[in-house]
């Protein structure tokens, strides 16, 4: 009798990891589907840097990197940055979300003054960020 307890849990325990395993690889799977072309980023895939009118918030523009079969989608179609809004003293403010594939059409005047608060940039159509709580 023991031994079929020891046995039983055995095979739970065994099934459970399993799962857990399973579980692991498809969050793994849909992490490199959809978000590494722009998780890393530094000075290898920089493009572009941007200073605003006033100095106070500057916005580097990455490219992404082929990682993934839909980042080399959306690099052959064209839509290859993504942005990374900063203030002066180097913090990251704001990161455009991992999915978006942006060109690079980032003004100097759609970037945040003292004065202006809003950041606006352009995927599929004009989007607007408002930085007071970031």
């Amino acid at each position: 009798m023991k031994h079929n307890i020891h046995i039983f849990f055995k095979n739970i325990l065994r099934k459970n990891a399993v799962f857990k395993k399973n579980i692991l690889v498809l969050i793994m799977v849909l992490w490199w589907w959809f978000f590494s072309s722009s998780s890393f980023y530094g000075d290898f895939n920089l493009c572009e840097t941007i200073n605003g009118e006033d100095r106070e918030y500057y916005i580097n523009v990455y490219e992404h990197l082929p990682t993934t079969p839909l980042a080399v989608y959306e690099l052959i179609q064209g839509d290859r940055y993504f942005y990374v809004l900063y203030n002066k003293q180097g913090k990251k403010i704001w990161r455009s979300p991992h999915y978006a594939y942006l060109y690079d059409n980032v003004d100097s005047f759609s970037i945040p003054t003292k004065k202006s608060n809003s950041f606006k940039y352009y995927d599929k159509e004009w989007k607007t960020v408002n930085i007071t709580i970031k």
